[in-house]
């Protein structure tokens, strides 16, 4: 909510420089009898005008049924009352001056000439002036107040209702207005509401006909975005409750607004006249520097229902004041009374109290609000589920529990497969459940205007059930089986297991199983339970597991060992059992003869393997290892010529296999002139940091040998060349 007044004087002074002459109106009558009716004119001017003022005989014209004229009277003007100006009954807005709406009220008793079709009777007046925000070409639209006098056949001698209260004249944009259009009807008839499209009138070429146009009457042209349920716009919700005639509305923007109140009677389900409210209403720009406002009682932080019990602690949502006031509404006290912000208050019993909040300031401007209170003794229902039972001869007892006040009644729903299905006691005895599982019961509290219920389960055993199921793999023995139990039991249950191969039985839930033998088996499964519903359960499959047997692979290859140059080795299958057989050559190779050659394109160390099946799809795999040597395992240059930057300028042996090896190099008078363990290693022809003589020098290496491994010791010359 906004704290500060501001009204634009500048939109104020657009509003009423160019205001309509005729602000609103309506039309009602009353029967004297004998034909004679006291009919009633109200009409809302803008006293700030300069046109027209009210008519000094203001003309009705009488229409009979079918809408002919039949008679035309007028009505002496009576004077005028300038009305009170409020922001919907709000004293903390600073009214501005220029703003003026008198209310004339013209009366007069007329004997209506006879007619079997009725009457209805008109008056119709220009114009509304330009600035209307909600109509099209408003400057050109007037209106009509007209009042229908049912047939006698429908209603003898009948009165029409009229609104009890003048709507307020100027309303906050952006604030709630809540204004209550209730009517009055002398005959007691039925009263409905709606929100109505005004009618138009006179114009400007004819501002003031006399006699009126007869019915039927056009509707005035709305503007985009406005018709007659949402007057102020689409994005501004205004309602009206059809029974009370209470209005709600929010408007959001600026402006005056054209607003059709309708309020239709009723006899006997049959609609005999309709009194419709022509009324404009000027929203403008204004901040509100007070307002009480009480937080409503569902909106409470701690609302949970109307049955809470006698305490309540108030939310204040207040602004602009200095000083509160609450009342708590309760009859013939004024200890009901507090003046902190806050307050916390415990009523003396249940019932609904009227709350009122007076906020006030120094400066002497207040602003009142009221809220009901429904006030109940506090009721909680609740109760703890009875223990599990077996489905099987169960019977549970439920006690009933929570704030229970004497006198409370109760009400137990076990739902529709319980027996019996609902129950009136506190605390109801023997329920037997039909169905296994979860079962909702809802356990309900009635005190005087309150109801608690509280919900919660109520478990019921099932009977055990019992399955299983294996593996759906090829067995081939050995083999490993994976058995999955597939048993449920509302309470923990034990498992044993027998194989079907002699070995023994297992206790696991899903256990793993290995069979060794080719065969056919059978596997049971029992299952007992010692709680819930007590039970013993065994399931047998019969040949369940078929093990099929396995072939054993097997193959020779001759020779394992043999050099690059002479590297085709002979694969013999001796396997056993065999349908098909596969020889991998370990590099990518393969062959599907049981007798087969293979030349190996280079050296290495290859590991071949042989893959059989048998007529039943088992498989077996048997492995072997062959080398195929190098010719030159490792070569030594003779000479080297360091220094040049060119092919030959370091001395380093190439061996076949990349390894780790060992090289010293001796000068002829035996010293070590150079020494690494390095892959990389090699001499570039430098001693001591200096470069070494041209001359003979004597290499020994050390390395592992190829196809065996062992360490090999070789030795030679070298030249250095400068």
């Amino acid at each position: 909510m906004k704290r500060f007044l501001f009204i634009s004087l500048t939109l104020l002074s657009y509003f009423f420089s160019y205001a309509s002459h005729i602000v609103g109106g309506e039309m009602f009558y009353d029967c004297l009898g004998g034909n004679q009716y006291r009919v009633t004119v109200k009409l809302y001017r803008d006293c700030n005008s300069t046109g027209a003022q009210f008519d000094p005989q203001l003309p009705v014209t009488v229409f009979d049924g079918n809408d002919n004229q039949i008679d035309n009277f007028t009505i002496p003007f009576p004077g005028s009352t300038n009305l009170q100006v409020n922001f919907n009954n709000n004293p903390c807005i600073t009214i501005p001056s220029n703003i003026c709406i008198e209310e004339a009220i013209y009366e007069k008793i007329v004997t209506l000439p006879s007619s079997n079709t009725g009457y209805t009777l008109s008056y119709q007046r220009c114009c509304r002036g330009p600035n209307v925000t909600n109509l099209s070409a408003p400057a050109g639209q007037g209106l009509t107040l007209t009042a229908k006098i049912p047939v006698a056949a429908l209603a003898v001698c009948n009165s029409s209702p009229r609104f009890d209260q003048t709507p307020p004249l100027l309303l906050c944009a952006n604030q709630t207005l809540q204004f209550n259009h209730a009517a009055t009807d002398p005959d007691g008839d039925s009263l409905a509401y709606y929100l109505c499209s005004p009618y138009q009138g006179g114009t400007s070429n004819s501002p003031a006909p006399n006699p009126a146009s007869p019915p039927q009457y056009n509707l005035v042209n709305w503007g985009t975005g406005f018709n007659a349920t949402f007057p102020f716009g689409t994005g501004s919700p205004t309602n009206i409750n059809n029974s009370t005639g209470f209005l709600t509305a929010v408007p959001q923007f600026t402006g005056i607004y054209a607003v059709g109140i309708c309020v239709s009677e009723y006899r006997n389900g049959v609609l005999l006249n309709t009194t419709r409210r022509d009324f404009l209403f000027r929203v403008l720009d204004c901040e509100i520097e007070l307002a009480a406002v009480i937080t409503p009682q569902t909106e409470l932080p701690t609302f949970v229902s109307f049955c809470q019990g006698l305490n309540v602690q108030f939310k204040n949502e207040s602004f602009g004041g200095t000083s509160y006031l609450w009342d708590f509404g309760v009859s013939n006290t004024t200890a009901d009374q507090s003046t902190a912000f806050e307050p916390s208050f415990t009523f003396p019993g249940p019932g609904t109290y009227t709350v009122t909040l007076i906020v006030s300031k120094s400066q002497g401007c207040s602003d009142t609000t009221s809220q009901d209170f429904i006030i109940n003794d506090q009721v909680e229902a609740e109760f703890v589920p009875p223990p599990p039972q077996c489905i099987f001869g169960n019977s549970y007892n439920f006690v009933g529990g929570g704030i229970i006040p004497p006198g409370s009644t109760f009400y137990w729903d076990f739902g529709p497969t319980a027996m019996p299905s609902f129950s009136t006691d506190q605390n109801p005895t023997n329920i037997v459940f039909d169905k296994a599982g979860y079962n909702e019961v809802s356990f309900t509290v009635m005190y005087d205007n309150c109801e608690e219920t509280f919900i919660d389960e109520v478990l019921v055993y099932g009977p055990p059930k019992i399955a299983f199921k294996g593996d759906d793999n090829l067995k081939c023995a050995p083999y490993e089986a994976s058995f999955v139990n597939q048993s449920f039991a509302y309470t923990p249950y034990f498992s044993f297991w027998n194989f079907g191969d002699g070995t023994p039985p297992s206790t696991s839930t899903n256990p793993l199983h290995v069979y060794k033998e080719p065969g056919v088996y059978d596997v049971s499964l029992t299952i007992w339970t010692t709680d819930g519903c007590i039970d013993t359960l065994e399931l047998t499959k019969e040949e369940l597991v078929v093990v099929e047997p396995k072939p054993t692979a097997g193959f020779t290859v001759d020779p394992l060992v043999r050099d690059e140059y002479e590297a085709e080795f002979t694969f013999i299958n001796t396997s056993d059992d065999a349908y098909k057989n596969w020889f991998y050559f370990g590099n990518g190779r393969l062959s599907t003869l049981h007798t087969t050659t293979y030349v190996y394109p280079k050296p290495g160390i290859y590991f071949p393997y042989q893959v059989v099946r048998n007529v039943e799809g088992c498989k077996d795999t048997a492995w072997a290892k062959l080398t195929v040597n190098p010719v030159i395992p490792i070569i030594v240059p003779n000479a080297f010529t360091p220094g040049n930057g060119g092919v030959n300028s370091t001395f380093k042996p190439i061996l076949y296999r990349p390894q780790n090896y060992y090289m010293y190099i001796y000068n002829r008078w035996g010293e070590l002139v150079f020494q690494s363990e390095n892959p990389e290693a090699e001499w570039d022809g430098n001693y001591g940091g200096e470069p070494a003589q041209s001359g003979v020098y004597l290499w020994y290496i050390r390395y592992y040998e190829y196809d065996t491994g062992k360490l090999k010791n070789i030795n030679g010359h070298v030249t250095l060349l400068r």
